[in-house]
């Protein structure tokens, strides 16, 4: 079985880490009706989201912020963040929430349980993160299995994790003989890393340069290079919540809202950066110059291509094609009904409606 180790809490701040320390997130909810991005009238719809947002984040928060507010009959929503991601679903499922930004593991597990879920739209496409290894100590995966090396992540059983021991599957690498261990913060990770205490974590591509001019800690896995597509983050709503006509005319507007920042941000460099300044969490990103931003935007948008147009990678045969590596894990019975899961009606009519 996987092996599970706990270790202290590093007590050294991002910032000092890595130089690029986290921006303070504000401490009341965002979509008042007098932001100064929304208009003065509107509904302020609830959406629940994450805690702090990485450069992978950024279109999505602005399609809440300053693209939804500009269309008739819509102020700033009410974003309520938690820094427990799979407690979004549920925000949702109980109501606490009309929409949630959240990510597809516990999505998928809640579909799977029975739950009144629906996968609307992407939050973003494919995954934002690779997995960096100490070089010091390990020059591939397979060295770093061999030695009983030590990987961080967020949680067992979430969406990196799966996608892991996945690859290493694909590798015919025994994951068994690796330590896997859940440290939830990604501060938390690089230091492990930076402190020698680990052997390996995934970490967001914008990341990887701060880190590695702190030592040898080159990539060792690409998750867009190892499967079509791996989704790490869906838009969400209850299937009864979807039914009343207003609330259908909602989530139309909030998917018009994300495709037109897709599209922007594809097409349009100087408006994701300018966005980034605006939404990212860490100073690092809302700070960025060009020459910084720019190859993060590039490896998202023309590698990765986390921010599909259409958001056309959200279809039952995508999601099929990884759902048997989570069954494969543990973190599914497998049984999830995708026909019913994927909903792509309320997108494919914001795709008409931009057409």
């Amino acid at each position: 079985m996987t092996k599970q180790l706990k270790l202290p809490r590093l007590s050294h701040t991002r910032r000092s880490v890595l130089g690029i320390g986290a921006a303070a997130l504000t401490t009341s909810l965002l979509g008042t009706k007098n932001s100064a991005l929304a208009g003065t009238e509107g509904r302020v719809l609830k959406i629940c989201t994450l805690p702090g947002y990485s450069a992978v984040n950024v279109p999505m928060q602005a399609a809440f912020r300053t693209i939804l507010p500009t269309m008739p009959g819509y102020a700033t929503p009410e974003l309520q963040r938690t820094a427990k991601i799979p407690q979004i679903v549920q925000q949702v499922l109980s109501g606490g929430a009309e929409m949630g930004d959240g990510d597809v593991a516990s999505t998928m597990a809640a579909a799977e349980a029975g739950s009144d879920i629906r996968i609307i739209g992407l939050s973003y496409n494919n995954i934002s993160q690779v997995v960096v290894i100490n070089g010091d100590r390990h020059d591939s995966m397979e060295s770093l299995a061999k030695k009983g090396g030590v990987i961080a992540v967020s949680g067992i059983g979430d969406f990196m994790y799966v996608m892991l021991r996945g690859v290493l599957k694909k590798r015919n690498i025994d994951a068994s003989k690796i330590n896997f261990i859940e440290l939830g913060s990604s501060g938390d990770r690089i230091r492990a890393l930076l402190a020698g205490r680990v052997d390996a974590i995934p970490l967001h591509v914008e990341d990887v340069g701060p880190a590695q001019k702190q030592g040898n800690y080159p990539v060792a896995i690409r998750p867009w290079e190892e499967y079509d597509n791996w989704f790490s983050a869906v838009t969400m709503a209850r299937a009864s919540w979807l039914k009343a006509d207003e609330n259908k005319a909602a989530a139309v507007a909030v998917l018009k809202s994300g495709l037109k920042a897709f599209r922007q941000s594809n097409d349009d460099f100087a408006w994701y950066k300018a966005q980034t300044h605006l939404y990212a969490s860490l100073d690092y990103l809302r700070d960025a110059t060009e020459e910084t931003l720019r190859p993060v935007w590039q490896t998202l948008s023309q590698v990765a291509h986390t921010f599909p147009p259409n958001m056309e990678t959200m279809t039952v045969d995508e999601f099929a094609k990884v759902l048997p590596v989570y069954k494969e894990t543990g973190a599914l019975k497998g049984t999830v009904d995708l026909h019913s899961l994927i909903d792509r009606t309320y997108l494919e009519q914001a795709i008409k409606e931009l057409a």
